[in-house]
């Protein structure tokens, strides 16, 4: 059996996740123990508790979405489910490079506290939104009439992100309701990720990118800004940066893995998000979630 593991990023998070595979699984409960000791904070009760406000908080929202989907990948493995090939949407990619063994768990939580932070001090100077119902070829003019607006998640063949400043995601929307069909809804994230808003973050991000040392994964890794399977570890730590101001291109990823021949697509972590864009992407193989 070949089959592709999923893991959501930011946006997925939602209080008590996490707290049924954490009273399941010993070792679900060690990750998140290990979790709190390596931050100095209770993550558990951000996870279980809250407030959302602060589950939310990309400098919370990274970390807490990352060891969910490390507790939920403890339950894979206890269901012996052998898998191939790792891909994770946007913050999701650092939970698959932990999966495809290119990282340590806590050099993988240590990546993802420091780029939580960084993209955290962009808070409140953009957003991003979901424009469902438009094919990349019709969005892109209109998106390119704003300077400060950006394409940057191809997720379905119909939905689509666009990121940026509050007045250029606003003009975008104002636009798109002229079209029949076409929905804007305005994600719950707190800046504009995977645009040119994100290059100072970037800048941080670059040097912890280059120390962490990456393992050859032992399965395919398929990073968001090519959608192409690779185990090149330069190659992915090139791109682990270039994700950070980049697009997200997920259905090239899920198409990618599908040429590749697997037998099933599992979701890892909290929520069925990735597992509905599968549906939409591709009829088969399914998407199961974990």
């Amino acid at each position: 059996m070949s089959n592709a593991l999923l893991f959501p990023g930011q946006g997925s998070q939602r209080v008590g996740m996490g707290k049924e595979v954490y009273e399941e699984l010993f070792e679900a409960r060690q990750i998140l123990d290990r979790a709190c000791e390596f931050l100095q904070y209770n993550l558990k009760q951000i996870l279980f508790e809250g407030p959302e406000e602060i589950l939310t908080d990309t400098v919370y929202a990274q970390p807490a979405i990352y060891v969910c989907s490390a507790m939920y990948l403890e339950k894979v493995k206890k269901a012996g489910i052998c898998y191939r090939y790792v891909a994770g949407h946007s913050l999701g990619e650092y939970s698959a490079l932990y999966a495809s063994g290119a990282v340590s768990f806590l050099d993988g939580l240590s990546l993802v506290e420091k780029r939580g932070k960084a993209m955290g001090e962009e808070n409140g100077r953009g957003c991003m939104a979901a424009v469902t119902g438009m094919t990349e070829e019709m969005l892109k003019p209109i998106v390119e009439t704003e300077k400060d607006v950006v394409i940057a998640n191809l997720n379905t063949e119909t939905q689509i992100t666009i990121s940026g400043t509050e007045s250029g995601i606003c003009a975008v929307s104002k636009v798109l309701e002229a079209y029949e069909g076409v929905v804007v809804k305005r994600l719950a994230v707190s800046a504009a990720f995977h645009s040119p808003q994100m290059e100072q973050a970037a800048e941080k991000m670059k040097q912890v990118i280059e120390k962490t040392t990456l393992h050859t994964p032992s399965v395919y890794l398929v990073p968001n800004v090519t959608g192409v399977p690779t185990k090149d570890v330069e190659e992915i730590r090139r791109l682990l940066l270039l994700q950070i101001t980049g697009q997200v291109r997920w259905k090239d990823s899920i198409l990618a893995i599908k040429a590749a021949g697997v037998d099933g697509f599992y979701e890892v972590g909290s929520g069925r998000v990735l597992k509905r864009m599968n549906s939409l992407i591709v009829s088969e193989p399914k998407c199961f979630s974990v």
